[in-house]
């Protein structure tokens, strides 16, 4: 409306114009300022006569808003009111911003006079726009180059704002994702869990939890989510994609699945298979296996791959390694990492046949790390294939590492434990075959029967085609067949060996010469290609279906009377245990020759009577002995069930002690020596240390009971009593089970007396016993003049006691 000249009262306008805190001033037509307030004067810096008649356009104004005046001012010539907004520049070149009204003031014709104008300082405002301005520039920037996806959401789950990470994870345009329901990302079955958690919400407040994100394509993505609860009932969420976090703690959780599997001896076919499982969750789409290198060191021998066809198993398994044998063969050749991208192009799977039966299968791409010992040795290859062209990343190839580590421990583990099983089958063997060899003493059959036997329980325990002893005859330098044993037929005899067609050929074998000057076993490998076997042996040997051997020399006195041949067929290489073993069970067939030879010459009393103590004492010190051998190894195998390393080596100890104390005995035994332990204090001393070294470490709990003053005892008295308690602790220990075993010794002013009870199974006394403890016992007893008492109740244990009368002999 046009403003009236008059006014109901000039005094007090004057007065608001003077104390008005906006800027009030007057403009003619062109924009020149006929009159200011005070507050326009002071936010200008410049005086009123400055100011008064100055043009505003070139004076205040800015120069990109003066053209805006210029249309304003144009528009209030021709009687329109206008409001707008302006900016000054201060005389210290300051700048002011003004929300502006104008009004033109008109004659009463209607001419223009001049315009009314009123600015109201805005600056603070202004500036604060300006910093949220920027602020919200700042926020989105920081958000669009987040790597986690942030959204900004309403009450209802309506997306109101999201950065590019939003939209990738999402799996859609960025400009798409303004609107967008947020319970579109969730499993059906889990909707529900959104409404609730916004529930628990308040501004200021945030709540983490993990979920299952739902691309637009379907692909579920597991996210670690952050919402926070923001002004004016806006909710932040930030999004994290935990694929790999998640992929991480699973390969984690197999590899300690796997460890724990190593660790309590599962076999290596299962923790293999359990490995390429793991494989082929962490990485879809991928089919894992695992190689052993064959004995042969040609070949790979599939353990493991749970999802390959057996066709392509088969043809792996053919073919040779060499330096272009796909992936695996080259591999497991050079000893490197091998990657193929693209089996149908790669020059490394040039073999037409492999190259098509991968590709039949659908096999596109194969990665395959050697699997390496220790020692640097080639173990095996692991492999991974993929149904599409594809090269590893970094994350692919740290799987492939660790798992190819997993391999090798798994391998190494294995292998080791089966050293030990080997080395404890060779110490029962010797138990086993000492005891046998000791009870067919006992028995005293024919010496033929006696070698034959022998023979057949080394072919036994070798798992051997035949066993032939050949003794030397020094007199004309020939070979003699001692002994042949084929299975259970003891008596074989082949005329056309050309040891027994000539006796004395044995000389044009390197091989035999070679043992015969060194006293040495030799293990052939190959017949065929063997450089010290005589052609017309190998001929012959070959003929019979052997392909190696195994000549042990059998030695009396420290010299080399003859050997005895041990053949095979196809089996592995000769392990240095199974030598041992072949050594140990062909020194007792010698011993054995020798009892039954000496036997032979003489059949007075004497030389019967030396042959039992011979036995007995063989009996009463190795096969008690090996007794405490085999209660060490049956701990340590419980030890190494458990995974008790130190208590396993201690047990090993033990049992190696034992052994060598029975040999030295056996040894002393065999040249009527009083016994080790004696020689080093009295029998009481004797038999404790015996008895806890026979059950060191075992859960056998051993007691020991001395009563009166300990008398000097006759030699032949105390090894008597030694071996008696030797023995009746060892058949405690092999046949009654006990938890408990005490020893009492009680000397009092007529006799002493021997108790030795356990608490184990029992037995019945009148019974029929085969072995020669008992017999030893009760002959021991007899000769010191004494008497044995043996009492036993089935299940409740077995007491065995001895009486001896002193005489002049016994009182020294």
């Amino acid at each position: 409306m046009p403003y009236s000249a008059a006014g109901a009262d000039e005094s007090a306008a004057k007065h608001l114009f003077k104390l008005s805190r906006d800027v009030i001033l007057s403009l003619d037509r062109i924009g020149k300022i006929l009159c200011i307030n005070h507050r326009g004067v002071e936010l200008s810096g410049y005086s009123e006569s400055e100011l008064r008649g100055a043009n505003i356009f070139e004076l205040l104004l800015v120069p990109e808003d003066r053209e805006l005046a210029r249309e304003m001012l144009a528009d209030l010539l021709k009687g329109e009111t206008r409001e707008y907004q302006v900016r000054w520049r201060t005389k210290d070149d300051a700048i002011v911003h003004f929300d502006g009204a104008s009004v033109p003031r008109l004659s009463e014709n209607g001419e223009f006079l001049s315009t009314l104008c009123t600015l109201r300082d805005v600056t603070e405002r202004k500036s604060a726009e300006e910093r949220l301005r920027k602020s919200e520039e700042k926020y989105r920037d920081l958000i669009e180059i987040s790597p986690d996806a942030i959204y900004v959401i309403d009450a209802d789950g309506i997306c109101l704002l999201g950065n590019r990470a939003s939209a990738d994870l999402v799996g859609i345009p960025q400009d798409q994702l303004v609107g967008t329901p947020v319970t579109d990302t969730y499993l059906p079955e889990e909707r529900h869990l959104f409404r609730e958690r916004l529930e628990k919400l308040g501004t200021g407040t945030t709540i983490r939890f993990e979920r299952k994100f739902v691309r637009k394509n379907g692909e579920i993505v597991p996210v670690e989510v952050s919402v926070s609860g923001i002004r004016g009932g806006y909710f932040q969420a930030i999004l994290r994609d935990i694929s790999k976090r998640k992929q991480g703690e699973a390969l984690l959780a197999g590899e300690k699945q796997l460890l724990e599997m190593v660790a309590t001896g599962v076999p290596l076919k299962e923790i293999l298979n359990a490995l390429c499982l793991i494989i082929q969750e962490q990485r879809s789409g991928t089919l894992a296996s695992v190689l052993l290198l064959n004995p042969d060191g040609v070949h790979l021998d599939s353990i493991a791959g749970p999802s390959l066809p057996s066709e392509w198993i088969q043809q792996m398994e053919k073919l040779p390694i060499g330096p272009c044998a796909g992936s695996c063969g080259t591999a497991a050749y050079r000893g490197s990492r091998v990657i193929v991208a693209d089996i149908a192009t790669d020059p490394l799977w040039d073999v037409p046949e492999h190259r098509a039966s991968a590709l039949k299968h659908g096999l596109q791409a194969s990665w395959s790390n050697p699997v390496l010992s220790s020692k640097g040795k080639v173990l095996g290859t692991l492999c991974i294939y993929y149904r599409e062209t594809r090269r590893p990343n970094s994350d692919d190839i740290g799987l492939l590492e660790l798992a190819t580590h997993v391999v090798r421990v798994a391998i190494e583990r294995d292998r080791a434990e089966e050293a030990l099983r080997a080395s404890e089958r060779v110490a029962r063997g010797q138990v086993e075959a000492l005891t046998y060899s000791l009870d067919v003493l006992a028995t005293a059959p024919a010496p033929d029967k006696f070698l034959g036997q022998m023979l057949s329980t080394i072919g036994r325990m070798l798992e051997a085609q035949s066993v032939i002893l050949w003794l030397l005859n020094e007199s004309n330098d020939s070979l003699v067949l001692r002994a042949w044993a084929e299975g259970t037929n003891f008596a074989k005899v082949d005329p056309e060996h050309p040891f027994i067609k000539n006796p004395s050929s044995w000389k044009e074998d390197p091989g035999l010469r070679e043992l015969f000057f060194s006293g040495v076993p030799v293990a052939c490998e190959d017949v065929e290609n063997d450089p010290y076997t005589s052609t017309e042996l190998r001929e012959y040997l070959k003929s019979e279906g052997t392909k190696k051997f195994l000549r042990i020399p059998t030695l009396v006195g420290g010299r080399v009377k003859g050997f005895i041949g041990i053949r095979h067929g196809d089996r592995p290489p000769y392990r240095p245990e199974e030598i041992e073993l072949a050594q140990a069970l062909t020194h007792q067939a010698m011993l054995a020759i020798q009892l039954n030879e000496f036997a032979e010459q003489s059949r007075k009393a004497a030389v019967l009577e030396e042959r039992n103590r011979l036995a007995r004492d063989i009996h009463d010190t190795l096969a008690q002995g090996f007794t405490g051998v085999i209660v060490q190894l049956e701990a340590l195998e419980d030890a190494i069930a458990c995974c008790r390393r130190k208590e396993a080596n201690q047990h090993l100890r033990h049992a190696g002690e034992l052994a060598r104390q029975s040999l030295n005995e056996a040894r002393r035994s065999v040249h009527a020596l009083r016994p080790q332990a004696l020689q080093r204090g009295n029998f009481w001393e004797a038999l404790k240390g015996i008895v806890r070294n026979t059950t060191a470490g075992t859960a056998l709990h051993t007691t020991f009971n001395l009563r009166g003053k300990l008398r000097n005892l006759p030699q032949y008295w105390q090894e008597n009593l030694l071996h008696i308690g030797q023995e009746a602790l060892t058949n405690s220990l092999r046949y009654a089970h006990p938890r408990n075993f005490e020893t009492q010794l009680i000397f009092n002013t007529k006799e002493l007396r021997l108790e030795l009870r356990d608490d184990g199974d029992g037995f019945k006394v009148n019974a029929q016993h085969d072995g020669f403890g008992l017999a030893g016992m009760r002959e021991r007893v007899a000769q010191m003049g004494g008497n044995l008492t043996i009492s036993s109740t089935r299940g409740k244990g077995t007491k065995i006691a001895v009486r001896l009368p002193y005489n002049l002999e016994s009182v020294l």
